[in-house]
């Protein structure tokens, strides 16, 4: 199935490119200029192309006349980029596949915002993310590391509304993104792939069949001339989209992390939470103009907490129209990235529908395929460890994660007879008397645990005012050890085996331990009442 095209908002349009013959034909006859020339009209056809050259001009064209720009920064403001709407081409509702109407809660004609969806007390769902890298022969394209992860980070601001962060005002839709850890065949990865090519560069040619991963398990994004828009994605409520191979978000390079190269306005990563917020099912604040509050769930943007706004907003930050305060501040307009800090509640509603009902594989609710559990170890004391009551006893571990790192410090640890012995890669404790089960266990940012268990035994401290004698013997080849302790306060005591509680018990000064054992060994007991323990007596058998 060939993908549907990025449209322009409001049009019938679709994107193309330029062919590259007829580009350099042009492109042969003008020199690089900072302002666009007009260049031999090419048919009437209506459709929009956009192709960076090798000299990294661009050359658009929108079937009557075609423009030569110095490079992609004077291209996206250009008239031409403002005019022909390719601020994202993302397409409308009604411009979706045809012939498909969804019956669950988001389809695209209508949303049910349920509180089964809400975000607050919800799961929290993480996405894997592998960002695709294409350049063009020039050298243009090349985007770090650093600036990869930038954007991750500012993905997760927004859809978190995390504190003191731009987004920080918004809905915390609980929505966390990451890149990916492993490869569809299970492989160690960072996330990124890097690809030089110019057709793909150019967003030309099927080039998600040779580099795409399973679009029902990742969110793929690729980095390049975006067919002249700053992104578009493809919005799964209308049907036919999520399994195809060329399902994901592209994004023009220059727009895409922090602090981006495009420069000021799209220069904070805010392209990409809007295309993405597309990904998951979200439609332009504009869309369907100035539409009735009546119904609001099932016209314009199928939103009903986003008020209504005759046109995408370009500047300022505030705006009216329609007769109420514009949505400027939402990432799904068109404002300059600086204005946009909030998805709105009902908004994060559809989104996490859309990963119930439609992206039902991509995303993790915690600890689930999308995150890597963490692994916790203890490192001392060693397992079956005896210490005499009062003793302090230094326990420490390591703890790491994939996605979090070193996690040691977040360590909890506890007894199962002491409760929490308290947290960090090493603490102290003194431990009471028995024989404890010590378990360091450590949660990572995505919810998902590990632990490590070991045993400790307390034995008690014997030599007070309780003497304790006893008789090993065998009944058909069994053991017994009868028990004999005089000096004991109290109405009953603890009778320890091995330094561990085997019994409490009347004190009545006799009892017998039918241990089950045969064969031959010894065993060490001692008697324990109001603090006082006896001697340790060895009963060998």
């Amino acid at each position: 199935m060939a993908p549907p095209q990025p449209a322009q908002e409001n049009s019938v349009h679709t994107l193309r490119l330029l062919p590259l013959v007829a580009s350099l034909a042009i492109l042969s006859q003008l020199s690089p200029v900072a302002v666009a020339q007009r260049g031999a009209p090419l048919p009437s056809d209506g459709l929009i192309r956009v192709l960076e050259t090798e000299r990294g001009a661009i050359l658009a064209s929108d079937g009557f006349d075609t423009w030569v720009f110095e490079d992609v920064n004077d291209y996206v403001r250009s008239d031409f980029f403002v005019t022909h709407g390719l601020r994202c081409g993302a397409k409308s509702p009604e411009g979706q596949l045809p012939g498909y109407t969804a019956t669950n809660d988001c389809s695209n004609s209508s949303t049910n915002p349920a509180s089964q969806y809400a975000p607050s007390g919800g799961a929290l769902y993480r996405i894997p993310v592998v960002v695709h890298i294409f350049t063009h022969n020039n050298g243009n394209g090349a985007i770090s590391d650093a600036r990869v992860d930038s954007q991750i980070d500012i993905l997760n601001e927004d859809f978190n509304a995390l504190p003191g962060s731009n987004g920080a005002a918004g809905t915390d839709a609980r929505i966390e993104f990451f890149l990916a850890t492993t490869d569809p065949s299970g492989n160690p990865t960072s996330g990124i792939t890097r690809h030089k090519n110019n057709k793909w560069f150019n967003d030309q040619q099927a080039y998600y069949n040779a580099v795409g991963w399973d679009t029902t398990r990742y969110l793929n994004i690729y980095t390049n001339l975006a067919s002249g828009n700053l992104g578009y994605a493809y919005v799964p409520s209308g049907g036919g989209v999520v399994g195809q191979a060329w399902d994901g978000v592209r994004i023009l390079w220059t727009s895409f992390g922090a602090n981006a190269p495009i420069g000021p306005p799209y220069n904070l990563g805010r392209t990409t939470t809007h295309e993405v917020g597309h990904y998951l099912g979200l439609y332009h604040t504009f869309d369907g103009g100035c539409v009735s509050s009546s119904g609001c769930n099932g016209n314009g943007d199928l939103i009903c907490d986003t008020n209504p706004e005759s046109s995408p907003n370009y500047s300022p930050c505030t705006r009216s129209s329609c007769g109420s305060v514009d949505p400027t501040h939402n990432y799904l307009d068109y404002s300059d990235d600086i204005c946009m800090y909030e998805f709105t509640e009902e908004q994060s509603r559809r989104m996490r529908c859309t990963l119930d009902n439609f992206r039902v594989d991509l995303a993790s609710d915690g600890g689930g395929p999308g995150n890597a559990t963490p692994s916790v170890n203890i490192s001392a004391p060693s397992d079956g460890t005896s210490v005499s009551d009062g003793t302090a006893i230094s326990f420490a571990g390591s703890a790491s994660d994939a996605e979090d790192g070193d996690l040691s410090s977040a360590i909890s640890w506890s007894s199962s007879l002491d409760g929490t012995l308290g947290s960090g890669a090493s603490i102290n404790a003194t431990l009471s008397v028995g024989s404890h089960t010590i378990t360091a266990s450590v949660t990572d940012s995505g919810g998902a645990s590990d632990s490590d268990s070991i045993a400790v035994s307390v034995t008690p401290i014997g030599g007070g005012g309780v003497t304790l004698s006893t008789n090993a013997y065998k009944v058909k080849g069994r053991v017994r050890v009868d028990l004999s302790w005089s000096g004991a306060v109290g109405g009953s005591v603890d009778i320890y085996r091995d330094g561990a509680l085997l019994t409490n018990t009347a004190n009545d000064g006799a009892f017998t331990d039918n241990t089950g054992l045969h064969g031959s060994g010894s065993l060490s007991y001692q008697v324990c009442a109001s603090g006082d323990c006896s001697n340790t007596s060895v009963a060998s058998y």
